[in-house]
């Protein structure tokens, strides 16, 4: 499996932070979100982690530089010229460089140590990772699941859910031609501005709708406003985060 980070993004509504810094190295707690990404990434065990750079690039490949080696996997960083579009367009320009099933996810979100375990296992289905214990306001994706589990819905808007999507999308090898044509497709229809999880939401009305998979229990933070960062710190400052 590798791991993709989306970490193109420049954080305007993070405000002045990142006036001079990509919003991937705001520091929380000690550490860039970016390191944070890359210490959870490296518990999966993957083959590699591909990181997707855009907004101040040089500065991340400065920061990765500073990644232990070792025992931790390969890091393959690409750039994202087009970082003032949708995520999606990041996910695609790693496209490239994937030969295997792969897990996504947004540099952004701080992820507990304990659900590497959750997400490790393999997947047979392209799989959303969710949660239940959360309580979600207008910025959070939704999600609707149908009986069997499966996505029935994702979205930011959504009025009927059941739970929400934390952030990470595991796609397996065997399906990896078919997820990255549904990507292909979702930006020709509905342009650079949308986001990953829209492949989610198309998929959801085809007969190969994505499984679902909870990590609810577990905790986990998102940054990405100042009062969210506070927040973080907060949290990763208390006992027994680790």
């Amino acid at each position: 499996m590798d791991v993709i980070l989306l970490a193109a993004g420049l954080g305007s509504r993070l405000g002045s932070l990142t006036r001079d810094l990509p919003k991937a190295l705001i520091e929380v707690g000690g550490r860039p979100l970016l390191l944070h990404a890359l210490s959870f990434a490296t518990q999966l065990r993957p083959s590699r982690i591909i990181v997707v750079g855009g907004f101040g690039f040089p500065l991340v490949r400065k920061a990765l530089a500073k990644f232990p080696g070792g025992d931790t996997p390969p890091v393959e960083l690409v750039e994202n010229n087009h970082f003032r579009d949708g995520n999606l367009v990041s996910l695609l320009t790693a496209k490239p460089l994937v030969s295997d099933g792969f897990l996504v996810m947004n540099v952004d979100h701080i992820y507990r140590p304990s659900i590497a375990a959750v997400v490790a296992p393999e997947v047979a289905e392209v799989t959303a990772f969710i949660d239940t214990d959360r309580k979600l306001g207008d910025d959070d994706m939704k999600v609707e699941r149908g009986g069997d589990g499966r996505v029935v819905a994702i979205a930011k808007t959504l009025a009927k859910f059941d739970c929400g999507y934390v952030g990470m999308t595991r796609v397996p090898g065997a399906l990896l031609e078919s997820y990255f044509q549904e990507a292909d497709r979702a930006l020709a229809e509905e342009g650079r501005a949308i986001h990953v999880e829209r492949i989610l939401a198309r998929l959801a009305k085809t007969d190969t709708a994505p499984s679902c998979r909870d990590i609810s229990g577990h905790g986990w933070l998102e940054v990405d406003t100042p009062d969210e960062r506070t927040a973080a710190e907060a949290r990763l400052a208390t006992a027994g985060w680790a």
